[in-house]
């Protein structure tokens, strides 16, 4: 990508001379390109590509805007140019540091994991436990909405349990279970560090506490992260803030971001991030872009309105580069089926009749669950679709059993480990484990446990386990090979415990696995880093989503996804589903300003993903209500209640089909055989 394939905006934030830039990119405006120009641009002009640090959300985000970076600069200029994750990038500092961050042959733990921690420290603190009614996981809501929004544990409390509300009742039951939830919370601190087990979040207060308080730290670091590029700046919350506030002093930083994209608060995300960029960011400047490449005017006519209506500031809009187009048509159903028949026959229609493919669709809904009906008429009517959700490749239990081996060798004090590697064969349950167990974390390092695992764990299984400790520890600095000794000895366990799917769905995900270890150097790195992209994505490298291996085959198929999971995603033909009272916003955010125009931002970002085509379906019974109530109840709020005529054509669902007129009164049946026996 060349500087003349820029437009002016864009030319002038790639070349920004001075210290720290807020880009402030409007939907489809070609922020990316941005941030990939800015990185090409820095190393044209002599900045080692390894002292640019690119973070962004998803690893695939993160792969797409590195290889787009080598693909504008000739070969091996951006060889070492690294893009991550925060969290990733924290994982990455730990382990290139072990003796500054202090945190080697710690576990990385995933939200499965955690809830086993949190699980025994209740089982411990029974009678705390007990007085609270809050089951382990939403305890672990708390713990987490805590640290990442740095409220204060009642807060978080009345945030998660009570849904923010504010009254004497809820104060009252806040104050009773605070002291006994924080005793819990205290404790699951306590047994993670026993356990060595470090979480997600416990990765960025690692780098942001060595950073805030010890300035040998930061003065290590400047000389490794000299440019910090960072894009989705909306999305980042206060503890992504507190980890970059010290690279302030050590490094420059580029931010691309959208407030009026901000749609992760219940992530704890924090668009006055970039509101209050220019106060928080001393020497920094804000640059808008505000020429849309994706959509036509008719559409961003409509995101323009809605985002206009709100009572913030978003100083933006977005016109559009490709010009004029179609309006976008609002349909009015009556039920669930009527919606899901017609987007089913609007699609058959385009595909058979107007040349697009399945993949020319977006489906996108504000929860999944919503999209049954759509998807059941879609089977019926042989549409091919994905759906985004479902758990990723390292969270298949199949996985996770063959990681727990090689996990036990990395950590051998890791309990959780232990117990799924112990209770895996047939021989040995949790009460046998749990002696086991006891015996085990008296021994003082992983050599201990190879030579004295015989001993400890007797039988069949007993040979098992040692043999497979013992040829992880030998090839720990082969990770692929340690992956293939361990699978060879588990397999058949394997595959009697999911006799069901095994062949089907399951075999075939090791040789994947397998594929993952090539790209590490270590047990522990596949651990911490497979563990926090979830495998999904690696060097651009085929891996699993689920449990179907992605290869290089196109597959044609229409894409049914929440707004939340739509970043990055856009579509020639976009349906917006069920944009009606009582959803838009929902009755939960009418008392929270705040979240009110979250919603409000979250279907701007389902509008502005349609390119040429934008259908927003509404519930016409929600829409009679409204019409009925309206001016007697004061609590009831619909974004689209005001929206002007002409920027939509309104239409009745076309594809509804009458009710043929029948005989008024029954006849009697008339079963006559209708056989001639003559």
């Amino acid at each position: 990508m060349e500087i003349k394939d820029l437009n002016e905006k864009q030319t002038q934030a790639v070349q920004y001379f001075g210290e720290h830039l807020l880009v402030l990119a409007g939907a489809g405006t070609g922020k990316t390109r941005c941030i990939v120009g800015r990185a090409a641009y820095l190393i044209k002009n002599g900045v080692q590509p390894e002292h640019i640090q690119i973070l962004t959300f998803t690893k695939r985000a993160a792969n797409e805007i590195v290889e787009r970076v080598k693909a504008s600069l000739s070969e091996n200029e951006a060889k070492s140019l690294n893009g991550s994750t925060f969290h990733s990038w924290c994982n990455q500092l730990i382990v290139r540091f072990p003796n500054l961050f202090g945190a080697s042959n710690y576990t990385v733990i995933d939200p499965d994991d955690q809830l086993s921690v949190m699980k025994m420290v209740c089982g411990d603190k029974v009678l705390e436990y007990k007085g609270i009614r809050i089951k382990p996981q939403k305890l672990l809501d708390i713990y987490s909405y805590g640290r990442n929004t740095l409220k204060n544990l009642s807060t978080s409390i009345r945030e998660i349990v009570y849904k923010g509300k504010d009254d004497d009742e809820t104060n009252e039951e806040i104050d009773i279970i605070r002291p006994k939830i924080e005793i819990l919370l205290k404790a699951y601190q306590q047994k993670k560090g026993e356990g060595r087990y470090i979480d997600y979040d416990d990765l960025l207060l690692i780098v942001a506490n060595r950073l805030r308080k010890d300035e040998e730290a930061r003065t290590i670091l400047s000389k490794q992260v000299e440019h910090l590029l960072i894009d989705e700046f909306q999305d980042t919350n206060p503890l992504q803030w507190y980890l970059l506030v010290p690279f302030l002093k050590i490094s420059k930083f580029y931010c691309v971001g959208d407030d009026a994209q901000s749609i992760y608060s219940f992530r704890g995300a924090d668009f006055k991030n970039v509101h209050l960029f220019k106060k928080r960011v001393p020497n920094s400047e804000v640059l808008i872009l505000d020429k849309n490449y994706r959509s036509t005017q008719e559409i961003l006519d409509v995101s323009n309105w809605l985002i206009a209506e709100s009572k913030l500031d978003y100083k933006k809009q977005l016109q559009a580069a490709r010009g004029k187009g179609l309006k976008p048509k609002l349909i009015n159903v009556a039920s669930q089926w009527e919606e899901a028949n017609f987007i089913a026959s609007n699609i058959l229609e385009n595909f058979t009749e107007n040349n697009k493919t399945f993949s020319d669709h977006l489906i996108l809904t504000k929860s999944n669950y919503y999209t049954k009906p759509l998807q059941a008429v879609f089977i019926q009517k042989k549409i091919p679709y994905v759906s985004y959700g479902g758990r990723k490749f390292m969270e298949s239990a199949h996985i996770k059993d063959v990681i727990s081996a090689l996990r036990v060798v990395n950590n051998h004090l890791d309990e959780i480990g232990w117990m799924r590697f112990l209770t895996f064969w047939d021989g040995i349950g949790e009460v046998k484990a749990g002696k086991f167990l006891s015996e085990i974390l008296t021994l003082e390092n992983p050599l201990e446990c190879a030579k004295n695992l015989d001993d400890i764990i007797d039988g069949r299984e007993g040979e098992h386990i040692s043999n497979i400790y013992n040829l992880i520890l030998e090839n720990s600095g082969d990770v692929k090979r340690a992956i293939q000794e361990s699978y060879s000895i588990m397999e058949p366990t394997l595959k009697f415990k999911y006799r069901k799917d095994w062949d089907e769905k399951r075999k075939a995900d090791f040789p994947v696995l397998e594929m993952l270890g090539e790209n590490y150097a270590s047990i522990g790195q596949l651990i911490s880093e497979g563990i926090l992209e979830n495998a999904k994505q690696l060097n651009g490298n085929p891996v699993l989503e689920s449990s179907k291996l992605n290869d290089s085959e196109i597959k044609d198929h229409v894409i049914i996804s929440t707004v939340h999971s739509a970043k990055g995603l856009e579509s020639d033909v976009c349906y917006v589903l069920n944009v009606s009272p009582k959803v838009y916003p929902s009755p939960w955010n009418l008392d929270n300003e705040d979240k009110l125009e979250e919603d409000r931002r979250v279907l701007y970002v389902a509008l502005t993903r349609a390119k040429n085509e934008l259908y927003i379906t509404r519930d016409t019974n929600s829409i009679n209500t409204v019409k009925k109530y309206k001016g007697k109840q004061s609590s009831t709020e619909y974004f689209f209640e005001e929206l002007p005529d002409n920027l939509v054509e309104q239409l009745v669902n076309p594809y509804t089909t009458t009710r043929p007129e029948d005989k008024s009164t029954p006849n009697d049946i008339d079963l006559s055989f209708g056989m001639d026996f003559s």
